[in-house]
């Protein structure tokens, strides 16, 4: 009779070895993800990106890379310039895998064959480091997993000279339902419902704007409406997404049972779903979270884009606050504890912002309401809060911009963030 460590030997020495049994790569003719890339061009140069669901990765790539929490993005890059263009991976993912990286996952022991099969596929698959005057280049990326949407920032050198193509993609990833799918941003106004400001009457408009949220009843005060961003689609979520913002899944019996999961056991959750409020007679058009270990400790802002426009230009009225625990409440059974310095959080995202590359101006109005730790307010769940009483207004830009030359409006005396 076999010993229990001669059994041990054996279950480690087949687990080792399947590996190369799975290596299964399907042939790709077509493949789905080329139709829906998204496609982008600066200059004479055009980008397309998409991000691989785990299972269009498994039947491309042989083996199962979502478990190792990576994702190929697929990249083709066509250049049109009379210059070649260098393709540093680090600016897509800073933290990318190499091919031989990803390989040696699906790596059995005792498959010297099957390993160089591996090996030599992967080097096939990624994406070239160059591309000349004229040529087109595609192939993957292997980048950390990320699920809903995808950001993908690529900057490409031209040689020899001060020439540098910037790309900004946010890309869907099939699989998820996400709670920004609910809305048709293109149809919550009819044309002639957006009314166009200059800045002094935007500066109006956002003082008349009530302080608060409505909770889920639609009557009480939610959460106090304190950040404004103003930009369009292009320039307010690649760079939140730039940042780590990620969107948030709808509420089913799964992301529920997640959710329930991230918090007892202290398990990672970044797209849980966000309870709704209501501005504008409507749920929030999108809400996006930065989450620590679980779901009891985030970041969390909802937008919801304004029936006006300044000088032509999109505006996007939210809230932000930051979860710190969890606790019970006659309303919902349980809800987030949030941190009731609520204006702590606003200048978070502030700060945020200006490393965003993303931020040209910001500014302060009224509007909100003043509350004081003697006298706090309490949001829809009954939660106390305090705040100075002014809405963060961010300008936002497609352009890239340091921190130096971002600009401060003195619409207001600035605060002390830290007071």
């Amino acid at each position: 009779m076999r010993s229990l460590g001669s059994w041990l030997i054996c279950i480690v020495c087949l687990s080792l070895a399947a590996g190369c049994a799975s290596f299964r790569p399907k042939p790709q003719e077509d493949p789905a993800w080329v139709h829906r890339a998204l496609v982008l061009q600066d200059g004479n140069v055009t980008a397309s990106v998409a991000a691989l669901t785990p299972g269009e990765a498994r039947d491309a790539l042989g083996f199962n890379l979502a478990s190792d929490d990576i994702q190929p993005v697929w990249i083709r890059i066509e250049n049109r310039e009379e210059i070649r263009y260098y393709v540093p991976p680090a600016t897509i993912d800073p933290e990318y895998y190499s091919p031989l990286e990803v390989a040696w996952k699906g790596h059995g022991w005792f498959s010297g064959d099957t390993n160089a099969r591996i090996d030599q596929h992967f080097r096939s698959q990624r994406l070239r480091g160059f591309v000349d005057p004229g040529a087109t280049i595609e192939g993957f990326v292997f980048t950390s997993l990320d699920e809903g949407l995808k950001y993908v920032s690529m900057e490409l050198i031209g040689a020899g000279r001060e020439q540098v193509r910037r790309f900004a993609f946010v890309v869907p990833v099939p699989g998820l339902k996400m709670d920004y799918q609910q809305v048709d941003l293109d149809k919550v106004y009819a044309p002639g419902d957006l009314h166009d400001l200059d800045e002094d009457a935007l500066r109006g408009w956002l003082e008349k704007l009530p302080c608060c949220t409505k909770g889920g009843d639609k009557k009480t005060d939610g959460d106090p409406l304190n950040i404004v961003m103003v930009g369009a689609r292009q320039a307010v979520f690649p760079t939140l997404a730039r940042r780590g913002w990620h969107v948030t899944e709808t509420t089913t019996a799964s992301s529920s049972w997640q959710t329930i999961m991230s918090s007892v056991f202290g398990s990672r959750y970044r797209y849980a779903p966000v309870s709704s409020l209501y501005v504008f007679e409507r749920r929030q058009d999108i809400a996006l979270q930065k989450a620590r270990s679980n779901v009891d400790q985030r970041n969390h802002m909802r937008l919801w884009l304004a029936p006006v426009t300044v000088n032509g230009t999109p505006v996007w009225v939210g809230q932000i606050s930051r979860d710190i625990g969890v606790r019970f409440t006659t309303k919902t059974i349980t809800t987030h504890k949030v941190d009731p310095e609520f204006d702590e959080t606003r200048w978070y995202l502030l700060q945020d912002m200006f490393f965003s590359q993303g931020l040209k101006r910001f500014g302060l109005v009224k509007g909100v309401g003043v509350s004081t730790p003697d006298a706090p307010r309490g949001n829809y769940t009954g939660d106390p809060y305090y705040t100075d009483g002014l809405r963060l207004v961010m300008w936002m830009t497609q352009e890239p911009i340091t921190y130096q030359r971002v600009e401060a409006v003195r619409w207001e005396v600035m605060p002390d963030p830290t007071r």
